[in-house]
């Protein structure tokens, strides 16, 4: 399961084993996320295209014409999100060995422009969980915003020069295959004194102006109300240009079955603050490097909130989220 708790069907893989081994039996595979899973959407045999001629005479141009047809109908014009795998022939000429024919899959992740910003997070925080199934390490990987980038000239340009282990992306896009920010140790230690040693009430975590790290931004006193942690995060992203990470320690009353009177539970939340105001890169960027501070900081088990307005992070609304992540 990704970090966003979005899970991937069994069928991913084993539909993608039927692309990439044997005989392959299908030419492109488009995923969507639905209910919190990555389905398989759609899976094209290459007779389904309806295409003649060689593939490797036209480097899989006619092939993959369709292939964008049938994204663009899927996503209603480039509006919404989907994952995809295309199986790329082509012919390329090396130096000393003359025109060789060679097959490659790529891996898409398509999340345009246009899309809602809340589902571009989810898609990006949950690239990992599918690409893991997937095992692409040694595929090619291509991050998509527009339909420009999705040109037959593109693939080919970045597909055929290079080996088979290097992933290809646009260059404004680069940021979201890997962001490569780190996570600065003073991160884990002031989780540690909030989760092990109680001693703060809420850490709110930011990247560093340089982009190369996430750091503490403040650690909230010991007892501190809820409406300030909701105060300084609010001061943090400046009117909404900006994202925060936050881990709060939020208590509730819960009347546990069979037990006399009510009793008080303290559980840390961890949240993602982007607001839709925030610059498109910036949003990304957070969604990004998300999963890099959740490793460092051990909160697989932790509830985790994504918000996008300030409503989101209302003390009521979390309590209320909190009681039902108890329950499951």
């Amino acid at each position: 399961m990704s970090t966003s708790g979005v899970a991937v069907n069994p069928d991913v893989q084993s539909t993608f084993m039927r692309l990439s081994e044997g005989r392959k039996d299908f030419r492109y595979i488009i995923f969507k996320i639905e209910e919190r899973e990555v389905v398989v959407e759609a899976a094209i045999p290459q007779e389904e295209l309806g295409v003649s001629g060689d593939d490797y005479e036209d480097c899989s141009k006619a092939a993959f014409e369709k292939f964008v047809s049938d994204l663009r109908s899927k996503t209603d014009g480039f509006t919404d999100c989907r994952y995809a795998v295309f199986d790329f022939k082509f012919t390329t000429s090396r130096v000393g060995a003359g025109v060789s024919k060679m097959d490659k899959i790529v891996f898409i992740q398509l999340c345009p422009d246009g899309a809602p910003i809340k589902k571009k997070m989810v898609y990006a925080s949950s690239a990992s969980a599918i690409k893991a199934s997937l095992g692409t390490g040694r595929i090619l990987q291509f991050q998509v915003s527009d339909e420009s980038e999705l040109s037959h000239k593109e693939l080919l340009s970045k597909g055929s020069p290079i080996s088979s282990h290097t992933p290809i992306y646009s260059p404004h896009q680069q940021l979201l295959v890997a962001s490569g920010v780190k996570v600065d140790a003073s991160c884990k230690n002031a989780y540690d004194s909030l989760h092990n040693k109680h001693q703060h009430s809420y850490i709110i975590f930011r990247i560093s102006d340089d982009d190369t790290s996430i750091i503490v931004e403040k650690a909230g006193e010991k007892n501190a109300p809820y409406s300030e942690f909701l105060e300084d995060i609010r001061k943090a992203v400046s009117g909404g240009k900006e994202c925060r990470y936050a881990a709060v320690d939020v208590e509730v009353t819960v009347q546990r079955q069979g037990a006399e009177g009510a009793s008080k539970l303290s559980k840390i939340v961890f949240i993602q603050y982007c607001p839709d105001e925030a610059p498109v890169r910036r949003r990304m960027l957070y969604a990004s490097s998300v999963r890099a501070l959740k490793a460092a900081l051990g909160l697989e088990s932790l509830m985790q909130v994504q918000a996008s307005d300030l409503s989101d992070l209302d003390e009521k609304v979390i309590k209320s989220e909190l009681m039902a992540h108890q329950r499951t």
